[in-house]
């Protein structure tokens, strides 16, 4: 697993990416959580305790892993769940990280895929570290 540090002035543009994307797709939380279940950086509201949310998550995005090993797919690019009332979609950020996005409704956004892909290059771009093997996550 990849560590890395996350500094303030690197936490201050991760919010004000997400927020601005939060708004832009009209989502109703997201989050960047660490594939341990840490919560990196969050906006939005949804309601609950999160914590547990991210940690579900990042073993629901595991789990699909798995099964698309065991369907030849190597890994699946993203995992989404629709309910009555919510929608959820996750979907990584590099090897170590994942972006959890909660919508209400029972649909996703049109084009969700080609909006999470632009705000990950985005994410990456403005911290560097994602993609660096350093020692330690530090919030």
């Amino acid at each position: 697993m990849s560590d890395f540090a996350v500094y303030t002035d690197d936490a201050d543009r991760l919010r004000r990416l997400m927020q601005a994307y939060l708004t832009n797709v009209k989502a109703d939380y997201i989050m960047l959580v660490h594939r341990d279940g840490s919560v990196i950086s969050e906006v939005g509201t949804i309601g609950m305790d999160t914590v547990p949310l991210a940690v579900l998550s990042t073993a629901s995005f595991g789990s699909a892993k798995q099964i698309g090993t065991m369907l030849g797919e190597g890994e699946f690019k993203s995992v989404s769940y629709t309910g009555e009332k919510r929608s959820i979609y996750i979907a990584p950020v590099e090897s170590a990280l994942l972006l959890v996005q909660i919508f209400s409704g029972n649909k996703l956004p049109n084009r969700i895929e080609d909006y999470n892909k632009l705000l990950v290059e985005k994410l990456i771009e403005a911290v560097p570290a994602f993609t660096q093997n350093t020692s330690k996550i530090h919030r």
